[in-house]
């Protein structure tokens, strides 16, 4: 393999590396925006549940 050719495979291993990297943030970012709901729900149901016994 010539030099051109060893550059450029690194350049593709390394595009696939960040390829990889940012599915993951994009996995990450998901997981964070259920659990932000989740959060959100589960605050909701505890005032709920604060004005009942308020009741």
């Amino acid at each position: 393999m010539n030099t051109l050719e060893v550059k450029i495979r690194e350049m593709v291993s390394s595009l696939e590396r960040e390829r990889e990297k940012n599915s993951d943030s994009e996995k990450t970012v998901q997981e964070s925006e259920k659990l932000s709901k989740i959060e959100e729900r589960v605050r909701h149901l505890i005032t709920m549940i604060d004005q009942l016994e308020q009741a």
